[in-house]
């Protein structure tokens, strides 16, 4: 056999050679074929609409030669009197159907639908393949390569892409890790120095709680805690953050009638040995809230400067927390008759003094109770149920052992008619015996809200469904001794100025919310809203500053000096605004029937938190604040909730439960129906009064 003298790259050049000559054949028969002519065509931009720049569509040519869709030239020709191409005048009797392109373009998406490209490509080359006598193996193999390296070059970009995609995925997915490692880093870093910093304090002290030559502070909370004063407390001497104490002009403390048993003697139950045991006692409240604890801590850390400095806010708070678990009934009020079906007390506040405190609803009555007789009956009754339970249970142990008279001491519990049946298994009564108020007065309409005069000690206002605002005198005859009627819709709220006590505003469903003074029975300014006004407060401090909460869903902020427009608006509730507070002279907290409570800065005029847990989505439940720091407000599910405002959850709940308004024995099923309808704190107190809408009213003390 004679040996080829064409080397082997060589040979596979000229069969390179003839695969190419093939596939421009395949080509040529391509361009010369008429679809694949008007296919040409239409890649050209003389089909190209010059407006939407798509293949047109209903062809119309203008007097000057050139071709648009009909409904972009007419469009455009609505607009403007010039052709989109030249610019010369055109109007539309000068634009005409173009038939022969119209004609050219369907006929090619026609073609397009019968032939596909990339199968006529396809079948071109098979046939070329099969008909193409001329092929040898040489040929055949070079095609097949060709066709090879084309696969292996789509499959490797097709690769890439992924790989390229993938690697934009980790590397967004590594920063963002890498960021959140630093914020993790940052954060351990906080707390273990910290952590040191407390340690360190704690060993070197000799003493538990300290020596005269340290200061410690974490033992010096531990002592607080337990005392139930805050750490600024118990240096300077001054009671507790939220005592059940008064402190008098001199500086003093003065305890309350009764109270040393409740609150002021809890130090001394406590051996000082114990004391460093006691945080152990709060742990399950810690864990419960450690969400909110935590991010409130690295809020905190972040402004501060570290040291003791940085950690007192959080340390504040944390044993201020932690100090208290639940609220303690101590004594139970009825504000109806026992028998009415409706008896919603719609509002409790405290006189200037605290002495009293009036009770008012839908009854139309306003019932005024002395504190501390409401006190003193609630320990005597307690005393009393005590003393019965006792002498029960001695009488119980007494006909277990004599055997002999067993059946008369039972009976004797039964019809002896001594006070050992006050309680019983079947239901416990209230706390306390049927309070009587030391005044009642009715008015004409049924009653909103309250609000005592903070200068003048028995004057009290009233707003009420008829849209009128009463001043009573408590201390005299039961009739107003001012009615103010300017409103032509249900007043929902009054308040007393705590700057000016002559002046007092009022709002009301017809949007307005007017300021008057108790020497005029006529209104001296009227501020119109855009929607019903719900409730409406004085800042505390600066007697022209006033808010109010509106059906807009807005808390609006106005300076009675300039009322035309108001200082802000802070809008972030979702439903109406039904209650509005000052929790300091810049700070408000308003309550929604979105079943939220927020926190406004009036510096920034921002929301500082939400407070949720709660349900409100149609009735008033009232809203109380203590001090700068606990908010108390009613649910819809006839429990009482207490926010912490550095906490976004609930700190403390109180359960109602469902009362029998005539007896005072608790049911065992729920009412679905009920509510808590109001809230007020005793100030310089950690004691609330809460009231429902079955007329229940509870005298509450957080321990």
């Amino acid at each position: 056999m004679v040996e080829p003298t064409t080397s082997l790259p060589a040979a596979e050049a000229s069969a390179r050679q003839r695969t190419n000559t093939l596939l421009t054949a395949t080509t040529t028969t391509t361009t010369e074929s008429p679809s694949l002519a008007v296919a040409a065509v239409i890649d050209n931009d003389v089909v190209k609409c010059p407006i939407c720049l798509s293949t047109i569509c209903e062809a119309f040519m203008t007097a000057c030669g050139h071709s648009f869709c009909y409904n972009c030239i007419s469009r455009h020709l609505s607009e403007r009197p010039n052709c989109p191409s030249c610019y010369q005048a055109l109007t539309g009797d000068q634009i005409y159907p173009n038939f022969a392109l119209n004609q050219l373009i369907n006929s090619h998406s026609d073609e397009s639908q019968l032939h596909p490209s990339s199968a006529s490509t396809v079948e071109q080359i098979r046939s070329c393949v099969e008909d193409n006598e001329a092929l040898d193996v040489d040929d055949i193999d070079t095609l097949l390569m060709v066709l090879q390296q084309k696969k292996q070059a789509m499959c490797s970009y097709e690769r890439r892409f992924e790989m390229l995609t993938m690697r934009h995925f980790l590397v967004a997915a590594q920063a963002r890790k890498v960021g959140k490692m630093e914020i993790l880093r940052s954060e351990l870093a906080m707390v273990e120095e910290d952590l040191m910093h407390v340690t360190a304090q704690l060993e070197g002290s000799n003493s538990q709680f300290g020596d005269d030559n340290g200061d410690y502070p974490l033992a010096r909370a531990r002592l607080t805690l337990a005392r139930g004063t805050t750490p600024a407390a118990a240096d300077s001497g001054s009671g507790p953050q939220v005592p059940n104490a008064v402190t008098a002009e001199d500086g003093t403390v003065i305890a309350e009638p009764n109270s040393a048993s409740r609150s002021l003697g809890r130090a001394e139950q406590h051996p000082p040995q114990l004391l460093p045991s006691l945080p152990l006692l709060h742990n399950r409240r810690v864990e419960e809230h450690y969400t909110d604890l935590e991010k409130f801590y690295f809020n905190t850390r972040m402004r501060g400067v570290g040291g003791d400095e940085g950690l007192a806010e959080f340390l504040e708070t944390l044993t201020t927390f932690a100090r208290y678990e639940q609220f303690r009934p101590v004594a139970t009020l009825r504000y109806g008759d026992g028998t009415a079906s409706a008896a919603i007390v719609a509002s409790i506040e405290f006189d200037r003094d605290e002495e009293v405190f009036a009770v008012a609803g839908v009854t139309r009555k306003i019932k005024v109770f002395d504190y501390a007789n409401v006190i003193d009956q609630a320990d005597t009754w307690s005393g009393l149920s005590q003393t019965a339970q006792q002498r029960r249970q001695r009488q119980k142990q007494t006909s277990q052992q004599d055997w002999w008279n067993r059946d008369s001491e039972e009976g004797s519990n039964v019809v002896g008619g001594d006070t050992s049946n006050i309680s019983s298994d079947a239901g416990a009564p209230m706390a306390t015996a049927l309070q009587y108020p030391t005044a009642e007065f009715t008015n004409r309409s049924k009653i909103s809200c309250l609000s005592f005069n903070p200068y003048i000690k028995s004057q009290l206002a009233c707003s009420d469904y008829d849209g009128t605002v009463s001043l009573w005198d408590v201390s005299a005859s039961g009739t107003p001794t001012l009615n103010l009627g300017e409103h032509e819709k249900r007043t929902w709220s009054v308040d007393f100025s705590h700057v000016d006590p002559m002046r007092l505003c009022s709002g009301s469903d017809d949007g307005k919310v007017k300021i008057w003074t108790t020497n005029r029975r006529t209104s001296v300014m009227t501020i119109e809203g855009k929607a019903n006004v719900c409730c409406v407060r004085f800042n505390p401090l600066h007697g022209n500053i006033l808010i109010f909460g509106s059906a807009d869903h807005n808390v609006h902020c106005f300076d009675l000096r300039s009322p035309k427009q108001p200082l802000c608006v802070l809008r972030g509730h979702r439903k109406a605004v039904s209650y509005t507070r000052f929790l300091s002279p810049d700070e408000i907290i308003s309550a929604s029937t979105d079943s939220s409570l927020k926190l406004w800065n009036m510096r920034t005029q921002e929301s500082v938190r939400t407070f949720s847990g709660h349900t409100n989505e149609k009735n008033f439940v009232g809203l109380a604040t203590s001090g700068s720091e606990w908010i108390a407000c009613g649910s819809e599910n006839n429990t009482m909730y207490s926010y912490y405002r550095n906490l976004s959850h609930p700190a403390v709940t109180h359960k109602f439960g469902n009362c029998n308004p005539a007896t005072g024995i608790e049911q065992p099923e729920d009412d679905p129906s009920l509510f808590v309808s109001a809230v007020c704190w005793k100030s310089k107190s950690n004691t609330l009064l809460s009231a429902n809408s079955q007329g229940i009213i509870k005298v509450l003390e957080l321990v």
